[in-house]
């Protein structure tokens, strides 16, 4: 939405200093409120916060804020004189609003500029912490009331997490196991599926475990808590990058970041370096790592301990999932940004690299490359962590959240299984392809390319298939750049070879002929579009 023009005066409470300014307009004071959207424990820590949420509808710099200090009592009366209002308090975490000032909600997005077309520009988002409280429409009075409800902060212990007592009980659990009766009733010991059973216990008892270290909390209450809301502060990130604003991280130095609750990034890898950590375990006591003294040996969980602490190092380093390296993605959920191919992060010295090597043979990873879909962002989206049908693992916060999505699942499933059985499988006559099915064009995809890409990639995997050489598939995807590149000058000379090398396929690889032909009449129907690049 637009932002209305109105002033207010606002007034910035802490336990013993106050601000306040008078007359401040309208787009001040929202970015003064979406300050608040990345939990700032103090004015100090929230105008360090000024660059990620500045537009160029406020002033360059926080230090041009006409905010001055002054007692709390003054600051209140001031409230007194305006006909608008906001209090922004820290010792309680209340954001208060009261007269005339338009009704902001605690998860809303202003466009602070419009262009002459009439586009909205510099998104200015507002996502306030769960334990923040709004009140709006109040009277005066209101501001020295309590808060209606305690302050519920998730704050998660990341040395217990990450270290020492995680990796000692991971070795006390694991060693208990290898020395059990199921474990030697099983094939574990020379079968890795095996061992998975084992595995997804003791990761489900330490989630699950109430710990004194934990003041009587369980390890897997302390990644719950936050998570929609860490998430939506950080794509209001890139929803501002992409407007054109830069990408900057939350200050690392902050009172409370050691213990700021988890995003969803940071639990997603938080699973894997569990298993990780477990399954390293596993390899220690069967001899095929580390070195390995015998499980019952009196000195076995602290030896055990300590090569764990070499794993979880290595582990942090090392690449992930052929990208970047698990404490890269950690650090970017911690400091909520999001993760853009190539982006340079204010703050942070890792830049994100594009996994894909540059001789990969996917199309689509090509088109990629070359930029056509603008600045690419990474994120994991967790359905690994729903696999094992554990609540203990599940990114929904409660139980019952999460029995309800496996009702759904289940209905979901029953719905699958009493269809009749023709209706799941692709009959080959409607099309030439597996993995298209409707024939219409590809949002944000004017010149067709995309979908083009789509058809080029399933007989790139057909010939990888076919064990083709590889000079085979690399002229195919040649012959589809050329053509995707060309101008209007050269796209018919471009599109001929393109269908050239697609009957030369063809000829040698027979299973191809169907795809082929209609990839070459695909390639005549874009050629006699008028407007073949959307321009």
């Amino acid at each position: 939405m637009t932002q209305v023009e109105e002033v207010a005066t606002v007034v910035i409470l802490e336990p013993s200093r106050s601000w306040a300014a008078v007359d401040l307009d309208s787009d001040t004071v929202m970015t003064l409120i979406a300050l608040i959207s990345d939990d700032p424990s103090s004015w100090e820590e929230a105008l360090s916060l000024w660059p990620r949420y500045r537009t160029p509808a406020v002033c360059e710099f926080a230090t041009a804020l006409p905010l001055r200090e002054t007692d709390r009592a003054e600051a209140i009366e001031s409230l007194g004189t305006c006909d608008a209002w906001v209090v922004i308090d820290f010792s309680s975490k209340r954001v208060l609003i009261g007269g005339e000032f338009a009704a902001v909600t605690r998860d809303v997005a202003f466009a602070m500029a419009v262009d002459e077309a009439g586009k909205q520009h510099a998104p200015l988002s507002i996502h306030l912490p769960p334990w923040w409280e709004l009140h709006e429409g109040l009277a005066l009075d209101a501001v020295d009331q309590p808060r209606t409800s305690p302050i519920d902060r998730p704050r998660v212990d990341r040395e217990v997490l990450y270290g020492d007592p995680f990796l000692s009980d991971v070795a006390d659990r694991v060693l208990e196991v290898v020395v059990g009766d199921a474990w030697r009733q099983s094939d574990a010991r020379i079968n890795e599926p095996a061992r998975y059973q084992f595995t997804v216990a003791v990761h489900r008892d330490w989630l699950m475990t109430p710990r004194e270290d934990l003041d009587g909390r369980m390890p897997r209450s302390l990644l719950h808590g936050a998570l929609q809301w860490s998430d939506r502060v950080t794509s209001s990130q890139q929803l501002r990058f992409e407007d054109g604003g830069s990408m900057i991280a939350l200050p690392d130095d902050w009172t409370d970041y050691a213990t700021a609750p988890m995003g969803s990034q940071e639990m997603c890898l938080y699973f894997d370096y569990c298993r990780e950590i477990i399954d390293a375990a596993w390899l220690w006591c069967l001899g095929e790592a580390g070195d390995r003294t015998c499980p019952v040996d009196a000195n076995a969980a602290a030896e055990l301990t300590e090569f764990l602490r070499g794993v979880k190092n290595d582990w942090l380093c090392s690449s992930f999932e052929e990208g970047p390296a698990p404490s890269f993605i950690i650090e970017c959920s911690r400091r909520r940004v999001p993760r853009g191919i190539g982006i340079a992060i204010e703050g942070i010295d890792t830049v994100q690299a594009d996994a894909h090597v540059g001789d990969c043979d996917c199309p689509i990873c090509q088109m990629m490359a070359d930029g056509l879909f603008g600045v690419g962002f990474e994120s994991i989206d967790g359905h690994h962590l729903e696999l094992d049908e554990e609540f203990a693992f599940s990114m929904r916060d409660t139980r019952d959240e999460w029995e309800e999505q496996q009702r759904e699942f289940g209905e979901y499933s029953n719905e699958w299984e009493m269809e009749p059985e023709e209706s799941h499988e692709f009959r080959e006559f409607e099309s030439a392809w597996s993995g298209i099915r409707d024939e219409g064009p590809l949002p944000g995809d004017p010149s067709g390319h995309l979908k083009l890409a789509f058809m080029v990639a399933e007989i790139v995997s057909e010939l990888e298939f076919s064990q083709a050489p590889r000079d085979q598939i690399q002229g195919l995807n040649e012959a589809f750049a050329a053509f995707r590149r060309s101008d209007n000058g050269r796209r018919e000379a471009a599109g001929r070879a393109f269908k050239s090398n697609l009957q030369s396929l063809a000829d040698r690889y027979p299973e191809l002929v169907s795809q082929s032909a209609d990839l070459q009449s695909r390639i005549d129907e874009s050629l006699r579009s008028p407007t073949p690049h959307g321009e």
